[in-house]
């Protein structure tokens, strides 16, 4: 494994008392050059408040992105997979190993539950792909119907009404295989549809990757060729934005970044159920929703940002906490909305709440993942919303991003430099991926929305399309596959 070396001062906080040698601990902080200086300091032994999942019972849980897995096929051996920043934990796959839907590959996000062992390794007995949240499932119930009248039929518990409007509930449960049980809650003619509680998240492999710290200065940030190569005028023009409001669900947005702080409508944080939707540390994806933001800051910079916190910090959402995201945004002005993320899961909340949103004329734009594969993510492949693809500085498809007759449009996605919080602080940062790409196109229909006050937001997706760039030149292996590159001179 490896060791980092941690400074603890007079300010930092110790929540659990100070541990002692052989403690497992998380430690939160400012990466210096050489170690991390401990702003927190939280237990993770058993029976601590920041128990990782232990139910007192001997078995423990872990989610995390596969670092390292054992060569075999069987999956069988030790898996090393990083749970934090700056923290890994040891899997061991044995015998009695299940793999749900398989050996799951490097970089995929999994969740792993097994016995702790006294070297502080898990044995496990289960490692699945973490497609969806475990014991919840979600549920639209017929006009008239009581929640308690299925709590009671299929031993469930209300855990949120938050779309209770809407006949729309979260339910948790003691079953382990919630598929199943969705499809049986399904068949009960009080029910309209049940599904397990899917998982999003920040595309996957780049969207894990660190980014490449710029430190202060923002001179990479306004004079990147990333813009000039999406026609993005030069000089100021009488579209820039104002009196245009663009959400942006994501990690979260640093609130005083000197070049966003001036730019923010207040937001919501559904993670932390409060009114801060504050870019929060140390998961993998810490500092992804600012860089998304200040992209669209750019191209835009009189419009106003609604900051929505719907993912943690390591980049992880649920569609039923997405939907009310969605919703609470359609309620709340916006008249686009950034989906940098995205699931293989075709979730029939988020499709329900995507639909309402664009019938109120809101474009809705979304990452079509880093997978590099044909296979479809939803909302980005969900009809009438933006699929964005990533290319290089030349046109050609960036070789994490997804393809296919689904991509609508395709923007630069290689080293965006934007705005970022994280270890360093706040300042500017490359970052790779289609969530880079995707808030090129946000931006645009910002301007457009502008441009053609009081239209559809269906025009303006239709007018980016119409007017984009051919890239079948000069990519011969993916021909009609990548949409158009953007043009944003042209769409305006």
């Amino acid at each position: 494994r490896e060791s980092h070396t941690v400074l603890a001062d007079g300010d930092t906080q110790f929540e659990d008392g100070i541990p002692q040698v052989g403690d497992k601990v998380e430690f939160i902080g400012e990466e210096g050059e050489s170690n991390l200086l401990a702003t927190k300091v939280k237990s993770l032994n058993e029976g601590s408040d920041g128990d990782k999942g232990s139910d007192g019972g001997g078995e423990d849980e872990v989610e995390g992105f596969v670092l390292t897995r054992p060569a075999g096929v069987d999956g069988l051996g030790a898996w090393i997979i990083q749970t934090e920043l700056f923290m890994t934990e040891t899997v061991i796959a044995g015998a009695g190993t299940r793999f749900d839907k398989g050996v799951p590959p490097i970089g995929a996000w999994v969740e792993a539950r097994g016995a702790r062992q006294p070297n502080g390794d898990i044995l496990a007995d289960r490692i699945r792909p973490d497609e969806y949240e475990d014991g919840e499932l979600v549920v639209w119930l017929k006009p008239g119907v009581l929640s308690s009248t299925i709590e009671t039929k299929y031993e469930l518990e209300a855990k949120s009404t938050l779309l209770a409007g809407a006949g729309i509930f979260l339910f948790s449960t003691e079953d382990d295989d919630e598929p199943n049980l969705a499809a049986t809650v399904q068949s009960d003619p009080d029910v309209i549809w049940a599904e397990p509680n899917f998982v999003q998240s920040v595309p996957e492999e780049d969207g894990y990757s660190t980014w490449g710290w710029g430190g202060v200065d923002p001179e990479g940030y306004t004079g990147q060729q990333a813009f000039t190569q999406v026609n993005l005028p030069g000089t100021p023009t009488q579209y820039d934005g104002a009196g245009v409001v663009v959400a942006v669900l994501d990690t979260g947005v640093a609130l005083t970044h000197t070049r966003l702080i001036t730019r923010l409508l207040p937001g919501l944080d559904v993670i932390g159920d409060d009114t801060i939707p504050q870019d929060e540390g140390a998961g993998q994806a810490w500092g992804h929703g600012t860089h998304v933001a200040g992209i669209i800051a750019h191209i835009a910079p009189n419009s106003r940002i609604l900051p929505i916190r719907v993912l943690d910090t390591h980049g992880r959402a649920n569609t039923f906490l997405l939907a009310y995201a969605i919703d609470w945004a359609s309620k709340h002005g916006a008249d686009v909305i950034n989906l940098s993320h995205g699931a293989e899961s075709d979730a029939n909340i988020l499709r329900e709440k995507v639909e309402e949103a664009i019938d109120k004329g809101i474009v809705v734009v979304a990452a079509a993942g880093n997978l590099n594969q044909e296979n479809v993510r939803y909302p980005a492949a969900y009809d009438r919303v933006l699929a964005i693809a990533a290319v290089d500085d030349a046109g050609r498809k960036a070789t994490f991003s997804n393809y296919g007759s689904w991509i609508n449009l395709a923007a630069p996605g290689i080293g965006i430099t934007s705005t970022v919080i994280g270890p360093n602080g706040q300042g500017f940062a490359s970052w790779t991926g289609t969530s880079m790409a995707t808030p090129f196109v946000s931006g645009a229909a910002v301007l457009l929305q502008q441009r053609f006050a009081g239209g559809d937001g269906q025009y303006v997706r239709s007018r980016l399309m119409a007017t984009s760039i051919d890239l079948d030149g000069s990519n011969p292996g993916y021909i009609g596959k990548l949409g158009g590159l953007l043009d944003i001179g042209a769409a305006l």
